[in-house]
């Protein structure tokens, strides 16, 4: 590009255009150098050309460092930055944790908006959640904005992606399993592998909390487990009697600790596929003999679990937000759907229905 180019743009003579983006041209100790600024806009192109300039004087004539490194970035941040609270700062660590595959070997100024919405992608197509993401990014950002204070950097480049794009979740519809359903998939799936459906229709545990269920969780005279849930949050559950009267069928594997195992008393693995199996052949079972038939998960039993929490008024909405594990009471209301509008009333009461409750967790022997 000609000088006339450059005059009509009215740009400086250390930059140019190429295919629309901006890059850098200047000479230190007799050494030119080319690169690209990676923008289209001229104003932050001039930033960043001041900035990586500064860089190569420094290195080359004044022999200091060079360009900071990301992990000496962090090591800063965090020895700098004053945070909200504990939580918050451990939140990120953990974030920044995730995303040292990516920025270890990195400086500073080499993280670009195109590479942070290739994090993006990477993570999502690793199924990470998109409020996960979002936390990754949050914390990312913390530490570009320190960098862009210390002059490290000239701007932020998380700050040119529109973060609201990776959408918040939507909460996948919740679909019961039928009591029709539930009775033809108990005949088609392995025993040990419909206790630990039941199971959770008896307790509202995840699948994962299910299948490290350990026996040293289990207060017997006090009947609760307690669980290390999602986020590692510890809770304690009552037990009712068929919860324990599964538990007690469930043989042991000396020196093992799971109450549900296989092989030599080790944990079982690849429940949703072999799940999906099952409800193929329990499916292609009742379309032969014209019954109605609906697949549904392990999961689903955890929604069983909730609706008929609230319907045989165990306790309020707030108590089985606790029982569930839920870090937002919004994500245990969507089961108030399911509810008459008196059931939903009392779901909302603070007091559970204590009759109902004790005829729930009344022994086999009563």
């Amino acid at each position: 590009m000609g000088d006339a180019d450059q005059q009509e743009y009215g740009m400086s003579k250390n930059l140019y255009l190429r295919n629309g983006i901006f890059w850098a041209r200047f000479k230190v100790g007799g050494v030119e150098y080319r690169e690209s600024l990676r923008t289209r806009s001229e104003k932050v192109a001039e930033r960043r050309l001041k900035i990586r300039r500064e860089e190569v004087e420094d290195k080359a004539l004044f022999k200091i460092a060079g360009p900071t490194s990301w992990q000496s970035a962090v090591v800063s941040w965090n020895e700098n930055v004053s945070f909200g609270s504990e939580r918050t700062f451990n939140r990120y660590v953990s974030s920044l944790i995730q995303l040292r595959a990516w920025l270890d070997d990195k400086n500073v100024h080499e993280i670009t908006p195109e590479m942070v919405r290739d994090i993006i992608k990477a993570r999502r197509r690793g199924g990470v959640k998109n409020a996960t993401i979002r936390r990754d990014m949050t914390a990312l950002s913390s530490v570009l904005n320190h960098c862009a204070d210390e002059g490290w950097i000239g701007e932020n480049p998380i700050e040119s992606i529109n973060l609201r794009r990776v959408a918040a979740e939507k909460f996948v519809p919740i679909v019961l399993p039928t009591e029709a359903s539930i009775a033809i998939m108990s005949r088609r799936i392995t025993s040990r592998m419909w206790d630990m459906f039941e199971f959770t229709r008896e307790t509202g545990l995840r699948l994962e909390e299910t299948t490290t269920l350990r026996h040293t969780s289990i207060d017997r005279a006090g009947r609760t487990i307690t669980i290390k849930g999602k986020g590692s949050k510890v809770r304690t559950l009552p037990l009712t009697a068929k919860a324990v009267t599964i538990i007690d069928r469930q043989p042991r594997y000396i020196g093992k600790p799971l109450v549900f195992w296989r092989g030599e008393g080790e944990p079982i693995k690849d429940v949703s596929t072999r799940t999906t199996r099952y409800m193929v052949t329990a499916a292609r079972w009742a379309a032969q003999r014209n019954m109605e038939f609906e697949p549904f998960s392990h999961h689903g039993m955890r929604h069983l679990f909730a609706v008929e929490y609230l319907r045989d008024r165990r306790g309020s909405i707030y108590d089985l937000q606790g029982e569930m594990g839920h870090g937002s009471i919004s994500t245990t209301e969507r089961y108030l759907a399911f509810l008459t509008p008196e059931q939903a009333k009392a779901a909302k009461s603070s007091v559970a229905q204590k009759p109902a409750r004790e005829q729930r967790f009344a022994s086999d022997d009563a």
